[in-house]
């Protein structure tokens, strides 16, 4: 029972560890797609209304009271939206409203009701429009004109991008370069030849990664020597013992385990760096400020009804989605010039002049990799082959990479069945978990992920196959326990003074408990095995006898020889 709540706490623990790694990679992975892909998500009022023209039904006080109501409620961008749509002539309260109808034109406006459907919006939100004295609405066009221009965003199409957003535009303009040149255009071919780039880049820090693991490989046999000395014995304090004298052996030897980690921390920073451009190549290959790209995902967000592009847009990551959709469809983006939620529309559109034009094809044999696999939508369900695809690639560079790799020894403390259990889980755990956030991106993403995974992997087997791990033989193995042994032949050994004249045998296993026991432990101990102490019974003559008829009574034998001894003088009297 005792065995099995130990290997139940080992899985545990190392489940809870890998999902602890996971977690704090999706955190990396979110905050990523929060960067610079962000539609507008609250509305403001921009402007105090004061003096409204002789056309307004409404005074001054009352429309700045009716938007400070709207900007209160929890359904305030809704309410903006369906104000913009009123205004240009359509009802999008009504029951049988379709903005599918408005996009291809076969809906059509009706701008001399924009009065009409204004209060039906405000009257759904439950909203007071009516004068108190006559009870009647008293709105006109001109209020609603005036209460969609409060909401209005003033956008900073000069803003300049930050010093690591700059960095990462120029690596864009060198991954638009590979798209449009190499690539032909296609965003999917152009991936490739990033992700062998970044590779190619990374190539030293691989060879330092191999030439550690040749390092450590080469004490192998030292450490197994250590190993050795201490075979079968897993109490925990032993097992101090090893590990100290292997980190001991490292030290002498000029290895250090933490070398190993330096690639993968210097690594680390350029892939959350390529994620952003991969997910987001509206502002790090063209170069749109955040406030530019938030504008513009709104607009392409928005119902056509209300002056947007009407895109439904399934992932909030970046804007590869739009870009593709746009790409796919061949809309334009003209209308951002008027669009409703903007003040300086027509700048925003001149700062995207020839925007259109550096779209690349997201497509894969016809395929949109610009989308998200889901459930949502045909060409969505399609792309859930990306998710099981990244896992197979995942698990099988992991089969692979370990196999090409140096694997740290094992101790006979974690050669136990939990950590079997938990490595297969953890082998499983991380392939699942990449295929899982290729759920929350779209598929080009996961397309990058899968490319440099077998790049990556092709890579590690060159360099292994170029510099080589050692391979020893038995003979370098007892080399190696006889170095040990004469070392440690001449250690001076330390003994007990405390220790009873006649102690029992103690298992190996708890050979060196006393070392780590306080003195009123080490107290108890003693006196209890000396109570527990028996006086082994003389041996009865039989018994002895007994003994001897078995080979083992060399007392009898000895008795023997005066015998003998007495008949040979006793010949020689005779004689």
């Amino acid at each position: 029972m005792k065995r099995n709540a130990r290997i139940t706490k080992k899985i545990l623990t190392r489940v809870v560890m890998g999902l602890l790694l996971l977690a704090m990679l999706g955190g990396v992975l979110t905050s990523c797609g929060a960067r610079g892909g962000s539609k507008y998500t609250t509305i403001t009022k921009n402007f105090t209304i004061t003096d409204p023209d002789e056309s307004t039904g409404l005074t001054a006080a009352q429309l700045n009271e009716l938007a400070d109501k709207i900007v209160a409620s929890k359904s305030g961008l809704t309410i903006r939206e369906q104000l913009v749509a009123a205004m240009r002539g359509y009802d999008m309260t009504a029951a049988d409203f379709d903005d599918a109808k408005v996009a291809d034109g076969t809906l059509a406006a009706q701008p001399e009701k924009s009065v009409e459907f204004a209060l039906n919006v405000l009257k759904a939100a439950g909203i007071e429009t009516v004068d108190a004295t006559t009870s009647k609405p008293v709105m006109t066009a001109a209020d609603v004109e005036i209460l969609v221009k409060v909401f209005r965003t003033n956008v900073d199409v000069d803003a300049k991008l930050g010093a690591i957003d700059q960095i990462l535009h120029w690596i864009g303009l060198g991954f638009e370069w590979l798209i449009n040149v190499p690539g032909f255009g296609s965003f999917i071919l152009g991936t490739v030849y990033f992700a062998i780039a970044l590779e190619i880049l990374m190539l030293p820090l691989g060879i330092r990664q191999q030439k550690n693991s040749r390092k450590q490989a080469k004490l192998r046999p030292k450490e197994m020597a250590i190993r050795n000395k201490y075979k079968g014995r897993n109490d925990q304090a032993t097992q101090q013992k090893v590990t100290q004298e292997i980190q001991e052996l490292y030290t002498k030897e000029g290895y250090s385990p933490m070398a190993g980690c330096l690639p993968l921390l210097i690594t680390l920073p350029f892939l959350m760096f390529l994620y952003y451009i991969v997910i987001d190549p509206m502002t790090y290959m063209i170069g749109a400020p955040a406030g530019l790209t938030s504008a513009f995902l709104t607009f392409a967000d928005a119902p056509a009804a209300a002056g947007g592009l009407g895109l439904t847009l399934t992932s909030d990551r970046g804007t590869i989605e739009v870009l593709s959709l746009i790409r796919e469809s061949g809309i334009s983006i003209d209308g951002l010039a008027d669009f409703a939620y903007l003040a300086n529309g027509s700048d925003c559109l001149a700062a995207l002049d020839g925007m259109a034009e550096r779209i690349p094809d997201f497509n894969l044999f016809g395929l949109n990799m610009g989308l998200t696999p889901g459930f949502e939508a045909k060409d969505q369900l399609i792309l859930l082959f990306m998710p099981v695809l990244t896992f197979l690639v995942y698990w099988g560079s992991g089969k692979i990479s370990r196999k090409f790799t140096f694997q740290p020894m094992q101790n006979d403390a974690q050669k136990d069945p939990a950590q079997g259990c938990s490595n297969g889980m953890m082998n499983i755990m991380m392939p699942a978990m990449s295929a899982w956030f290729t759920f929350m991106v779209p598929a080009a993403v996961g397309l990058y992920w899968i490319f440099k995974s077998i790049i990556s992997t092709i890579k590690q087997i060159v360099i292994a196959k170029l510099m080589p791990l050692p391979t020893f033989t038995e003979e370098d193995y007892k080399a190696a326990e006889r170095e040990l042994m004469g070392k440690d032949k001449n250690k001076p050994v330390k003994r007990d003074p405390n220790a009873p004249k006649n102690p029992n045998v103690r298992s190996l296993h708890h050979i060196d408990d006393e070392d780590y026991e306080t003195p009123a432990e080490r107290e108890a101990r003693l006196a209890a095995r000396q109570r527990d102490y028996v006086e082994p019974e003389e041996e009865t003559p039989k018994q002895k006898t007994a003994e001897g008829q078995y080979g083992e009574g060399a007392v009898l034998k000895e008795d023997d020889r005066p015998a003998r001894k007495d008949k040979k003088n006793k010949k020689n009297s005779d004689d």
